[in-house]
Formats: C-alpha cells, sequence, structure tokens
C-alpha cells in the first residue's frame, strides 16, 4: 500500500474541487479504486468510472454514438459486431439464447460477458425489494428444523439458506448489542425485538444467489428497463464497481469492420488505464469535496480498534486522532475486510489503519 501515491491523489481532489473541475481522472490502483467508491458512496464524487487515457463516452452526456466502455481514445467508436455489448443487446432486447449467439458467430469472451451481465446483481435485487422478502422468509420459517421444513414442502436450497443465515445466532447477537446498550430484553416488546433482529440481518447482508433464490428466475435477469436506469456491475481487482452506464449495441449501430483487438486490454497498455471522477457541487457553486487530508503518513501509520474508531466518531480524540466534528466529514479506514468509512467500522466492530479524511 503506497501512502505517498494516496497523498497525491487526496491532494488532487482537493486542487480539482477549487479549480471546480467537473472531471478529472486519478491511477487505477486497487488502493484508489476502493477510495473512489467510498466517496462515491458518501456523496462526494457524481460517477466513478474506467477508462483510459482519454475519458469514456460515459462519462458525458448521452452521444449520438453508443459507447462500447472499452479502452481507447475514442471509446465511442470501434463498435465490434459481436462483441459483449451486442451479445448483451440481443439477450435483453431480442430474447435471445446463448445457443443462438454461438450459431451467430458471437465468441466466448462476448457470450460469457453477455450472461454475466445480464444477471441483476446484488445491489439491483436489493433495490427490488427481494432483500425484504429474504427476511420475511428467515422470520417465518428460520426456526424450524430442516425435517419440518422438507414435509411442508421446501426445497434444499431454501433449507440450506436457513441454515446459512442461523436465527439463533442472529438473536444471540442481538442480544448482546442489547446489553452494550443497557438494554434488557424483557423490558422491549416482540415488535422492538423483531426490528432490531431485521436491523441486524439486514447489516449483515444476504449473497446475490439467496436474493436471486427469492426473485426467481423471472425477476432475477436484467430487463431493458434495469439496464436504462441501474447499468451493469463491472468488476475490477475484485472490487464490485455498481451502476456503470452501459450502451447496448444494437446491429444499426454495429461496425462490421470494427476489430475487437484494436482497444482490448492489454499488459501493453495496462498502465495507460486510469479511474476518471466527477466532482459534484452544489447550486451555489460550492464544492461538496473541500478538503482531502492524510491521518497515516508513510513514516507514522496510525491504527485504531473498533473503540477507538468510536470515541473518533462520536467526536472524541483518541491519541493524535482528532474527533470528526465537522459537518458531513467522513473518515477512511483500511480494514482487513477493504477500505470502509469509520461509521461503518464501528458498525461491524473492526478496527484498521486509518487513511485519510475529507470534508
Amino acid at each position: 500500500m503506497s501512502l505517498v501515491n494516496l497523498s497525491h491523489v487526496c491532494s488532487h481532489l482537493q486542487n480539482a474541487s477549487l479549480a471546480r473541475l467537473g472531471l478529472t481522472s486519478i491511477p487505477y490502483t486497487k488502493l484508489h479504486l476502493s477510495l473512489a467508491l467510498l466517496l462515491h458512496k458518501q456523496g462526494f464524487l457524481s460517477q466513478v468510472k474506467l477508462g483510459g487515457a482519454s475519458p469514456p463516452a460515459a462519462c458525458f452526456p448521452p452521444q449520438a454514438q453508443p459507447d462500447n466502455h472499452r479502452i481507447t481514445s475514442a471509446p465511442h467508436t470501434n463498435r465490434d459486431p459481436r462483441s459483449g455489448e451486442a451479445a448483451l443487446h440481443e439477450l435483453v432486447y431480442r430474447k435471445r439464447s446463448e445457443r443462438d449467439l454461438r450459431e451467430e458467430g458471437f465468441g466466448d469472451e462476448a457470450v460469457e460477458f453477455a450472461l454475466q451481465h445480464r444477471q441483476l446483481s446484488k445491489a439491483q435485487l436489493e433495490r427490488d425489494g427481494w432483500d425484504a422478502k429474504a427476511l420475511d422468509f428467515l422470520l417465518e420459517h428460520g426456526q424450524k428444523p430442516s425435517q419440518q421444513l422438507e414435509e411442508e414442502g421446501f426445497d434444499q436450497t431454501a433449507i440450506s439458506i436457513i441454515a446459512r443465515h442461523s436465527l439463533q445466532e442472529a438473536m444471540t447477537a442481538v442480544r448482546e448489542a442489547l446489553h452494550r446498550d443497557g438494554l434488557i430484553e424483557d423490558q422491549l416488546s416482540t415488535t422492538q425485538i423483531e426490528h432490531r433482529l431485521r436491523t441486524h440481518l439486514r447489516t449483515t447482508g444476504f449473497p446475490r444467489e439467496t436474493l436471486a433464490y427469492f426473485a426467481g428466475p423471472a425477476h432475477s435477469f436484467a430487463t431493458p428497463r434495469h439496464l436504462a436506469n441501474d447499468g451493469i456491475t463491472l468488476q475490477a481487482m475484485g472490487l464490485d464497481i455498481d451502476s456503470q452506464p452501459i450502451t447496448t449495441l444494437p446491429p444499426s449501430s454495429r461496425d462490421p469492420d470494427a476489430l475487437e483487438s484494436e482497444s482490448a486490454i492489454t499488459r501493453a497498455n495496462r498502465a495507460s488505464r486510469r479511474l476518471w471522477l466527477g466532482l459534484k457541487y452544489s447550486s451555489d457553486g460550492t464544492s461538496v469535496l473541500s478538503k482531502a487530508r492524510m491521518v497515516s503518513k508513510p513514516t507514522k501509520r496510525i491504527w485504531l480498534d473498533a473503540w477507538d474508531l468510536g470515541k473518533v466518531v462520536r467526536g472524541s480524540n483518541s491519541g493524535e486522532v482528532r474527533g470528526m466534528g465537522r459537518v458531513g466529514e467522513v473518515m477512511a479506514v483500511s480494514t482487513d475486510r477493504g477500505v470502509m468509512e469509520a461509521r461503518e467500522c464501528v458498525e461491524r466492530r473492526v478496527g484498521g489503519m486509518v487513511l485519510c479524511r475529507i470534508w
């Protein structure tokens, strides 16, 4: 982990905001991508796009020419008739099958791209409300033994979901939280206990496979509405980048003379990849991101556990780290679960190295 490069990024973002830039780029590394996704989630950035030396067309308002989202100096050109975006259009808009795509000459890479991004991501399934159905199912049937579930007609997938998300373990965690807050379980109503149990299960989360099971085949695949509103989820360096705009390629927009290899990502052009970030400003022109300051330094790295992070987020000092008292301030922490915001670390009871604070 290079804190020197991270400090350069923080300084660059601060200067870009002062210069009122609408779009800027930073080097493409896993640490920078993690921080950019955190800032996007916290509302400091309007977009996070993968691109090359020039920004991809998806960074700008809709263009007359579709964007194929590949690394090239002109990302809206070279519209390959057998690209992954073309295959995705055939699956979603024309209801073609995998067999039809292969018979028409689509390669393995294009077919795999279409099949992967045709499936709704975990975030999209949650937005459609399938996590609520999973919660209702667990609360209703989570305490039943496997034999009773089989007698009631549940399949093995549903039984394995109940075994994976143990309701007893969740209830134990809720009782521990009540004890830490100084509350007694008997003093709370059944509705209050159920609310806390739902909150704990929702915070823990469900894997995509569980949500897709409750959604069923009819609702776990992308529709034209999903592609238009939510985009697709791209994977980069082990991280999911949600809500990336995608322009599928209808037959009328495909260039029969285009070559996929002209803009394929290779070892030779890997260094040209950049992260393009959209900066946000309020109605009066004030930048949302005004300051970005490092906490840890290459010569002095600062580690805090969950208890000390709790003191910081509540406004108290912990060692050399001052309490968070500014409106809208966030603090990025590097943990064994990735880069997380300090409040999320406290909620999940994990500690790590404090990277920087942004406000």
